[in-house]
């Protein structure tokens, strides 16, 4: 079976960003959580890079709920720690909104390449190119983003730093390097287009085919709309 369109998984993940904030109850962010959990690891279960980070976003999200929303009964009782239901409630609901947006993103990126998403989005949904390129850029950089990430946590040992971050002092240390390089990388990578001609391309501007691929998308986001309604 051929993959579906990338304007069609393109809409997927904005839509299923959407219903992430838009859903307050714990229980319907389960269901899109976890229905984008499997989806994301059948088909981009190889970006390392996005589950370290989303693990990292785990860790995050207590401890940010632990110091706003710790409230509630008690249910981790352990020395100077007192971890309370609203932190947990809190915790687990953001981090199903995490998980959703990752794990559609992760559906969306495993399904296409760079140069597919450009020309789709600007000939079928008739995205402006810049915007275009700067999306199908973004997923160019996840794997050179993947070697710096290894680069990174070499020099890291050999420093004496800890192999994997997990303090934010040791976030710090790991993210401006990475981030700097992208953003080098980002600047260079526009000037080559325009040098390249990119603004004076013609368009040509076609309509979206639905064929059983994009059925089975439109099926998977109808899910995540009608159960949450339902219960």
């Amino acid at each position: 079976m051929r993959r579906p369109s990338s304007s069609i998984l393109f809409i997927y993940a904005l839509f299923v960003s959407l219903l992430a904030y838009a859903y307050r109850d714990l229980y319907d962010l389960l269901v899109i959580g976890l229905i984008n959990l499997v989806l994301g690891v059948m088909y981009g279960y190889r970006y390392k890079l996005l589950w370290l980070l989303l693990i990292l976003g785990l860790w995050g999200t207590f401890i940010n709920a632990y110091t706003v929303s710790n409230t509630g009964s008690i249910v981790v009782d352990w020395g100077w720690i007192t971890i309370r239901e609203g932190a947990l409630t809190a915790t687990a609901a953001i981090f199903m909104r995490l998980l959703s947006i990752v794990g559609a993103t992760l559906f969306f990126i495993g399904n296409s390449t760079p140069s597919e998403l450009v020309r789709s989005l600007v000939s079928e949904l008739r995205i402006p190119k810049g915007l275009a390129f700067s999306i199908s850029y973004a997923l160019r950089l996840i794997p050179l983003m993947k070697k710096d990430y290894e680069e990174i946590r070499i020099a890291r040992l050999e420093r004496g730093y800890r192999r994997i971050p997990y303090l934010p002092n040791d976030l710090k240390s790991f993210l401006l390097p990475l981030l700097s390089i992208a953003y080098e990388r980002a600047v260079w990578a526009g000037i080559a287009v325009e040098l390249k001609g990119f603004r004076l391309r013609k368009v040509r501007y076609r309509k979206i085919r639905i064929r059983v691929p994009e059925i089975i998308v439109f099926a998977l986001l109808a899910i995540q709309v009608i159960v949450p309604l339902m219960f």
